[in-house]
């Protein structure tokens, strides 16, 4: 589309399309940024140098990228990339000065990769092999080591120096052991975390001196914290902790937890309710944060920094516009601007994100957010976008379907229920066993107090989710048609007794845990198979379901294709009506410009059909 042709394109069709410009990384110089440029082909790489000019450095159509990581010298650029919606990653790098492009692993086998803060011209990675998970040595010019296989680990531990450090093992009861050792034969276990601390588990990596390794998990604690592990003692000790929420930025940002690139300890830890905030855990970054932003309701994200710490790459989110990426100078406090995310909306009036937190009927209280429509008074016909995970949750932020539905005159609302992260372990693991059942009457609950404040219309009510988000308005469309005119679910999982008995190959590794955040209740008894067929959309649905429109990537590898197929033919056979979208090229999320502008068209046409006032 030509800049001019933006320039008078409805707004509505510029919101459906994808992000343009992305994941931007910083070079170790704080010259340079490299991201992901999307066109209507697919992604490619391009890079944004020192005087601001802007090249092209190699496509990836029809795929997705990801994981970009200069080497310390900048000599080379690695990333990882897969077909869209295969979630099988290849690695690949760009070599300087020219940054010509060359595959590294082309099987689609990686899991994870470590760069050597001291030999910039290797790489090792972890893959998957027949005997479970392998680690690599590669050298950028050519030539490959196998270090070995190292079974029963579910994740590897690789220091700074690229030594094998230990692992994470899964154990049966879907607790966590971390294993630290010189080789996995000796490997002693250090930690032991618990299955519910174990769903919020990230290995943060190694100081420096390969001395501490640093891990984030609420076990133990009221909050997901940062924890520093004594490698020679085991030692365990809190670096940072948030009495009441969990270490947490932006997904753009990482977990929310900074490292010295000096030094190599962490000096910033972040939280996130309903806005974002910084803790300084040295003295050496309160002035940079405190300068981050001049705007208190805009948000300032860090998100990458440069080897000297001079140059910090920044993003400022906003609810009303496109985020904008810049770079700010440490000592000066100077800004230099980059580029937007979604240029083609600079300028472009759009809809304000405000609170919207109640009290559910039992007492819990239960935050999150509504977009209202920029004209027209309330109550709204309103649409309920349930986040997925269910372990997911929705922020302060630019959300362009919101603004979609806005812009179409429809209120949304998007509530972070029980069981959705960042508000601290209670919270969390009081969703656990409740697909179905108290994390859905958060979402009634909510269109019950929107009903009470006079801003939604109760007659004109739909959800509307992906994954856990769709399989939650196909439950709402099943069983509460009173409440819920029509849903719309991409990605859905159908039916939680196969999903709990069988699970898909792609959660295997992670079955256990499945299991119990689907099966069993913070408190009480397993739930049994009545029970499960009873918050299930395949076993409830019935003539009354109110209209839905369903959508799929046939390659997606979390939900099977066929279960949803097979919820589609009989939900007509019952003569619900049903509108069925099958996406050949896309897996779990549909990120095509094309696939979208399908979609989104369809659900416009969906929503006006049956939730608009005719």
């Amino acid at each position: 589309m030509s800049i001019d042709a933006t320039s008078r394109a409805p707004l509505r069709h510029l919101l459906l399309e994808g992000e343009r410009n992305t994941w931007p990384r910083l070079s170790p110089d704080g010259r340079s940024v490299v991201f992901v440029h999307t066109t209507d082909a697919g992604p490619e790489l391009w890079l944004h140098g020192a005087n601001g000019a802007r090249r092209h450095l190699i496509s990836h159509h029809g795929e997705t990228i990801g994981d970009l990581r200069w080497t310390p010298d900048a000599s080379a650029l690695l990333y990882r990339h897969a077909p869209r919606g295969r979630e099988r990653w290849a690695l690949s790098h760009l070599r300087a000065p020219d940054l010509t492009p060359s595959p590294l692993v082309e099987d689609g086998s990686v899991i994870e990769y470590w760069l050597s803060r001291t030999a910039p011209g290797v790489v090792v990675h972890s893959s998957r092999t027949a005997a479970g998970v392998g680690l690599f040595r590669t050298n950028l010019d050519g030539g490959t080591e196998r270090l070995g296989d190292q079974a029963g680990f579910h994740r590897l531990l690789v220091d700074g120096d690229l030594r094998w450090r230990g692992g994470v093992r899964l154990a049966e009861d879907g607790s966590v052991r971390v294993l630290l050792g010189p080789d996995a034969d000796s490997a002693r276990e250090v930690l032991a975390i618990g299955v519910e601390g174990a769903a919020d588990l990230s290995v943060q990596g190694f100081s420096h001196d390969g001395r501490r390794l640093y891990l984030l998990t609420s076990d133990g604690a009221a909050t997901r914290r940062l924890l520093s592990v004594d490698v020679g003692t085991g030692e365990v000790s809190t670096v940072f902790a948030h009495p009441g929420l969990d270490v947490e930025s932006y997904p753009i940002a990482g977990e929310g937890v900074w490292f010295d690139p000096v030094g190599g300890e962490p000096d910033v830890c972040a939280v996130l309710g309903q806005r974002l905030g910084y803790h300084a855990l040295t003295p050496g970054p309160e002035p940079v944060l405190a300068g981050l932003t001049a705007d208190p309701d805009v948000p300032g994200v860090i998100i990458d920094r440069s080897a000297d710490d001079r140059t910090w790459l920044v993003v400022d989110v906003h609810d009303d516009a496109p985020i904008e990426y810049r770079l700010l100078a440490t000592g000066t406090g100077v800004s230099t601007p980059l580029f937007a995310n979604r240029p083609e909306l600079l300028g472009r009036p759009l809809a304000r994100l405000e609170d919207f937190g109640f009290t559910a009927r039992d007492g819990m209280p239960v935050p999150g957010y509504a977009m209202r429509p920029r004209h027209g008074e309330p109550p709204f016909p309103t649409v309920v976008l349930v986040h997925g995970g269910p372990a997911g949750r929705d922020w302060w932020r630019f959300h362009a379907e919101a603004q979609f539905l806005a812009e179409l005159g429809y209120l949304s609302l998007h509530v972070n229920y029980r069981g959705s992260r960042g508000f601290g372990k209670a919270f969390r693991t009081a969703g656990d066993g409740e697909w179905g059942g108290k994390m859905q009457q958060d979402l009634y609950d909510a269109v019950e107090e929107g009903v009470r404040r006079g801003l939604v219309a109760p007659d004109r009510v739909a959800f509307h989710g992906s994954s856990y988000g769709g399989y939650a308005a196909l439950l709402a469309a099943c069983t509460r048609p009173d409440l819920v005119r029509c849903a719309i679910a991409i990605s859905a999982p159908c039916d939680l007794v196969a999903l709990t008995a069988e699970p898909p190959p792609y959660w295997q590794a992670l079955a256990v845990r499945l299991r119990h955040q689907v099966l069993q209740p913070h408190q009480g008894p397993p739930l049994d198979a009545e029970e499960l067929r009873s918050r299930s959309p395949a076993h409830v649905l019935g003539p009354d379901c109110a209209p839905l429109l369903v959508a799929h990537g046939v390659r997606d590898p979390r939900v099977a294709a066929a279960g949803v197929d097979e919820f589609v033919s009989r939900a007509r056979g019952f003569d619900v009506p049903v509108r069925h979208l099958r996406f050949a090229d896309e897996g779990h999320h549909v990120r095509a410009n094309a696939n979208r502008r399908v979609l989104f068209a369809e659900i416009e046409e969906f929503l006006e059909v049956h939730l608009a006032d005719h």
